[in-house]
């Protein structure tokens, strides 16, 4: 089995753009659900990427990666960053991320999680009852 899949996965190579599938757990309802990667460096198999956000920690197998052919990031785009999943797709995109309140009042005061944070309140929040900060 192992064969076969060594004889399926094309390696990648240092420098190779790639895409990388977020997994559901990691991305919001408006992040994207791919993320553009930079293959780094490979150690056995699993690979290093970054983004324009950084360097993601974890590192990757080719069947985690799909290969680019047209380099849309170049390797001196990566900052010296390291990043987790999770943070890289919140920063690409300038989400809403997970910021989420319980609020019963109409989020006037500062004990909103969204206030603090200054996000606008979304539908997810507390749904049926009014705001003042949408």
């Amino acid at each position: 089995m192992t064969r076969r899949g060594k004889r399926l996965l094309r390696p990648l190579s240092i420098g190779q753009c790639a895409t990388l599938r977020v997994p559901d757990v990691d991305r919001g309802p408006t992040d994207p659900r791919n993320l553009l990667v930079d293959v780094l460096k490979n150690h056995d198999g699993l690979y290093t990427v970054g983004c324009r956000e950084g360097i993601l920690g974890p590192k990757f197998t080719a069947a985690d990666l799909s290969a680019r052919e047209q380099p849309l990031i170049k390797v001196e785009e990566v900052p010296d960053v390291c990043l987790s999943v999770r943070t890289a797709t919140a920063r690409s995109t300038g989400g809403q991320g997970y910021a989420r309140c319980q609020c019963t009042t109409q989020c006037t005061s500062g004990r909103c999680s969204c206030q603090r944070k200054k996000v606008k309140c979304n539908s997810r929040c507390h749904p049926g009852k009014s705001c003042k900060n949408v």
